[in-house]
């Protein structure tokens, strides 16, 4: 590619320097601040030689060229000298919604392993209790009973710690908003039947908040724009002590008279919905809920329906949606030992006996990823046998008494009415998923011609070692496909996954040079002692703050090892500013490997744990 013609190309379309407020650029675009926009067309941008691709951002032109842009930009720069307009930073704040599956999935994720532990210890005691002879009143029970339920009652703490990092807010004031809703008086006046309490002449009911979700999740929301005002207008000096003190003083009336009440009701309905639907036809819904359930899983919305099954709990005492569920693991766990009988290849055996097992204990992506996605025929089974698990659980009202993963290990609480339909829907499930695919087969055939290509095309490869790269930040998990940015999710920058960070330092992923600078200084490129080319990209559209809240600590061609700071980044005046932290690790040279994988797709990682490996 010639930079120096594209660049020209790409002055003339935008209507030349007199035209430019300002120009910049982060890792793959030139961006733009026009005077008249009218004078753009973006098709003509698009089709020069050298542009990926062409886009308006609000007001702000990008023009995605990749790798290059940096000599683009600097043959640009050649031509114009330098533009910036302080008076458009003004405009750059944005504020990106997230969509409200990945919200109330991302505040759910991490309490799930403590809701399912604790529901197995419930299951346990049902097994204790109801079969073992065990006295329900004893001590030893009543220990039980308390390690079981205390996550169940105290749900809306662990719920306002998950929602305040989600809001970026301040955890301490959103867990004591959780204690407003279940002090003692608040508990005990529900327990009495008690007539409202009343302040300042307003109403505050006594409603049943143990174990609810949505109260406190829409609490941390509202607390997270009253906290940050309020931080926002007392003097710096002031803030440790009066931030706290004024917000508790909104925050908690606000809650205890409006916010809670209103999304108890909100809850009460969306439950009431769901029961309606479910009882217009049990055996339909099962089906629907027992066949979808691995498409849910893979689009990522199953784990934002846990605060339905939270609510069912809480106000009926028991849940149909979870052993509905379970028929699609169920089902999978069929699927993937007919794979491993069926399959002609060993590699197919191999992957349909690991995914079988990880699928038995719940853990269904693997086997998504590696069988469904991989053969049709097994997608076509998995759910049909899934919707006929789900339909005779639906049928004969199969129960859960706790949240637990939707798994067989969780049979315990299962236990009670319906169970032998919880049984029988699960053996019905495993075992149709097993006689389809041995009697559909799988369509290995179509692998034949790509497997001897390879082969044939490279006869002498010697064996090469994988590379690692480990999480430069601690966070979240958040897939590529998943960011709010075309060029990142769409892989035009390479493989990858993407962390939103929960504090500003960033470390070397491995060992290697320091390749790549930015005078945004929101960026770093490294290159690995075995050519293993990263980008960590910290933010989205941040290149826009022209380098404010970022401090580089490493020059370029500097040696680093895993672990070195690489940058550090004020998140909060970064937050502040309206940008999101969501932060993309990308192998830029992916098409030279055989894949990138991530090592794990959701969740929390911490800093220098493995994140992505690179087949090679």
């Amino acid at each position: 590619m010639d930079a120096k013609k594209l660049a020209g190309q790409i002055l003339k379309e935008v209507g030349g320097k007199e035209n430019i407020k300002e120009m910049f650029h982060c890792v793959t675009r030139l961006r733009f601040y026009l005077k008249d926009k009218s004078v753009v067309d973006l098709e003509k941008i698009k089709a020069l030689d050298g542009v990926i691709g062409a886009q308006y951002q609000t007001e702000q032109l990008q023009i995605i060229i990749g790798n290059e842009v940096n000599a683009v930009y600097d043959a640009a720069i050649a031509k114009t000298g330098f533009i910036h307009n302080e008076e458009t930073l003004a405009q750059k704040k944005r504020f990106k919604a997230t969509g409200l599956f990945e919200t109330m999935a991302a505040i759910f994720l991490p309490t799930i392993p403590m809701l399912a532990g604790t529901g197995m210890i419930k299951g346990l005691i049902t097994i204790l209790t109801s079969y073992c002879g065990f006295d329900a009143a004893s001590d030893f029970i009543t220990v039980l009973t308390i390690a079981g339920d205390c996550v169940f009652y105290f749900f809306p703490f662990l719920v306002a710690w998950s929602a305040s990092k989600r809001f970026k807010t301040d955890t301490a004031c959103s867990m004591a908003l959780a204690g407003c809703l279940l002090y003692p008086t608040m508990t005990a006046g529900l327990a009495e039947g008690a007539a409202p309490l009343h302040f300042l002449g307003m109403p505050i009911p006594f409603v049943k908040y143990a174990a609810s979700s949505i109260p406190i999740i829409l609490t941390v929301l509202v607390l997270s724009f009253v906290y940050k005002w309020i931080d926002k207008v007392i003097p710096r000096v002031l803030r440790l002590v009066f931030t706290p003190m004024l917000v508790m003083l909104i925050m908690a009336p606000l809650t205890l008279i409006g916010i809670a009440p209103l999304a108890n009701y909100i809850s009460r309905i969306l439950v009431t919905i769901v029961k309606f639907l479910y009882d217009l036809s049990p055996i339909i819904a099962g089906a629907i809920v027992g066949g979808t359930r691995l498409l849910v899983v893979l689009t990522g919305m199953h784990l934002s329906l846990g605060a339905i099954c939270m609510e069912n709990l809480n106000q009926f005492g028991y849940d149909f949606l979870l052993p509905m569920n379970t028929m699609g693991t169920l089902a999978l766990f069929g699927v993937c030992m007919g794979v491993m009988v069926r399959a002609k290849k060993s590699e197919n055996k191999s992957v349909g006996a690991s995914t079988a097992i990880s699928s038995f204990i719940g853990i269904t992506e693997p086997g998504i990823y590696g069988i469904l996605l991989k053969f049709k025929n097994a997608l076509i089974a998995v759910m049909i046998a899934g919707a006929a698990g789900g339909a005779i659980v639906g049928a004969f009202g199969g129960r859960a008494t706790a949240y637990v993963n939707s798994c067989i290990l969780s049979l315990p609480v299962f236990m009670g009415e319906g169970f032998w339909a919880v049984c029988l829907g699960m053996a019905v499930a495993a075992g149709l998923g097993f006689v389809l695919v041995m009697v559909m087969g799988l369509s290995e055939e179509k692998e034949e011609p790509k497997a001897e290509i390879k082969a044939e095309s490279q006869p002498a490869v010697t064996e090469k070692k994988n590379t690692v790269i480990y999480a430069p930040v601690t966070g979240t998990l958040i897939p590529l496909e998943q960011v709010k940015d075309a060029v990142f999710s769409s892989g035009t920058m390479g493989k990858g996954i993407a962390v939103d960070p929960e504090d500003g330092v960033v470390v070397a992923p491995f060992d290697g040079t320091v390749t790549a600078l930015y005078p945004t200084r929101h960026a770093v490129g490294i290159t690995s002692e075995d050519g293993v080319e990263c980008i960590i990209h910290v933010g989205v559209d941040t290149a826009n703050l022209q380098g404010k809240h970022f401090e580089v600590k490493v020059k370029e061609n500097q040696k680093v090892k895993a672990g070195d700071v690489l940058l550090e980044a004020d998140l909060a005046a970064i937050l502040k500013e309206g940008y999101s932290l969501v932060t993309p690790i990308l192998v830029t040279n992916s098409d030279e490997y055989l894949d990138v994988l991530p090592n794990e797709k959701e969740g929390m990682i911490a800093k220098s744990e493995v994140l992505l490996t690179v087949i090679k």
